[in-house]
């Protein structure tokens, strides 16, 4: 078959094209957890669509250690044109200084924002076998033997950890804390009645919790979620707190703000144009795209009122 003059014309360009789309350099994501946690469960669909609009492909560099702070360092001294970016939490970007005073970072100065990702809720969770079924038995059964119970969670100084810390505090409980090298292992011994108890993101408890292997007793937002509408609220079990983490994608400040931007505009349309917003509800969490600038005020504000409650209530990260 004869090409049309004009289809003759235009064949170079689209194949110029095709082979610029085939030669953009991977996008590297950096995670700062093992896979399989809560952070590496909602990076992975982010990842997958993101890299649709983006025309590149996006990889999940999972760099677990010192909860997630080798992997901010990794990315704040890296190549900043866009294709070494960190995905975190409350955790890495508001809360690591106030637990971590001497790292060789700065959240606020060394990071630059390319939109928020969600804001979600936290989920109290036991083994299947677990007699608690309720928030309500869980304070019951702490106060009872004090010290007896145990939590498990993705290490120290992480946000379960600090939640848990706060939310421990404020039902005056006294339950030990076993930090693992990730939420992940933890899980693994909840499910395997090495320890009593979880606080983490529903991603990483959702497979167990379908599958019947262990049972969610609480959720930490204002409201019930969704995905979990039988499941109560902390507040609904008689305690007025509340606790919401969020995660976001950073980049290296020293990134041109025309690359950022890109970055942020495409990440915008991923959210607008895709499933993500299901998937990620299908995931516990509250979907919840915000632009770069937002993610930057958030850092600073969270970072000022989360010294103030770990110095309050004297939280380390040991």
């Amino acid at each position: 078959m004869n090409l049309s003059r004009r289809a003759a014309l235009a064949a170079p360009a689209i194949l110029a094209a095709g082979t610029a789309r085939a030669q953009s350099p991977a996008i590297r994501l950096v995670v700062g957890f093992p896979a399989g946690g809560g952070v590496d469960a909602i990076a992975r669909p982010v990842a997958a669509r993101w890299q649709e609009r983006l025309g590149q492909p996006v990889v999940i560099d999972n760099r677990p250690g010192n909860n997630g702070n080798i992997a901010m360092d990794f990315v704040a001294k890296g190549v900043a044109d866009g294709t070494q970016l960190f995905q975190g939490n409350v955790g890495n970007l508001a809360m690591t200084h106030a637990l971590f005073p001497s790292l060789p970072f700065d959240t606020s100065r060394d990071f630059r924002g390319v939109g928020q990702l969600t804001l979600g809720p936290l989920v109290f969770a036991v083994n299947a076998d677990s007699p608690i079924r309720s928030m309500e038995e869980l304070v019951a059964a702490a106060r009872a033997r004090p010290g007896a119970l145990n939590f498990g969670s993705g290490g120290s100084g992480g946000v379960p950890h600090l939640a848990f810390e706060v939310w421990k505090r404020a039902a005056d409980v006294d339950i030990v804390h076993v930090p693992y090298r990730g939420s992940a292992p933890a899980l693994q011994d909840l499910l395997g009645g090495r320890i009593q108890m979880m606080l983490d993101g529903y991603s990483l408890m959702r497979g167990a919790h379908e599958g019947g292997r262990l049972r969610v007793i609480g959720i930490t937002s204002s409201e019930r979620h969704p995905q979990l509408a039988t499941v109560p609220t902390v507040k609904e079990g008689g305690l007025d707190w509340v606790f919401e983490s969020w995660q976001a994608i950073v980049c290296p400040a020293a990134t041109p703000a025309a690359v950022r931007q890109r970055l942020e505009d495409r990440l915008a349309e991923t959210f607008a144009q895709s499933d993500l917003p299901a998937t990620l509800t299908g995931l516990g969490t509250f979907p919840r795209f915000a632009p770069g600038a937002a993610v930057d005020r958030l850092i600073r504000e969270d970072r000022a009122r989360w010294t103030s409650v770990v110095r309050e209530a004297n939280i380390t990260a040991d």
